[in-house]
């Protein structure tokens, strides 16, 4: 049974380093059809990670309320996705 890719941002970068820096692990996953559900863990572990941080991030620093300052707010998430990425 062929397993769905669907890992997103954080399975690429894994599959980029595997392909680059870590070749014997790369080449093993393949030979034993495990590479996208190891990719799809990566992507799945590396997005609750980034989740909580942002979690975090939004209660240490006083976060704009977004009626009152769409755009003070927009500037202020994106700047937390900054830091947690």
């Amino acid at each position: 049974m062929k397993t769905k890719a669907t890992y997103g941002k954080w399975g690429l970068i894994q599959l980029e380093y595997l392909e680059n820096h870590n070749t014997e692990l790369f080449n093993s996953l393949i030979a034993n059809a495990e590479l996208i559900s190891y990719l799809n863990e990566i992507d799945k572990q590396a997005r609750n990670l980034w989740d909580t941080i942002m979690e975090q991030l939004e209660q240490k620093p006083p976060t704009p309320t977004p009626p009152q300052g769409t755009m003070e707010w927009v500037q202020h998430m994106n700047g937390l996705r900054a830091i947690a990425d």
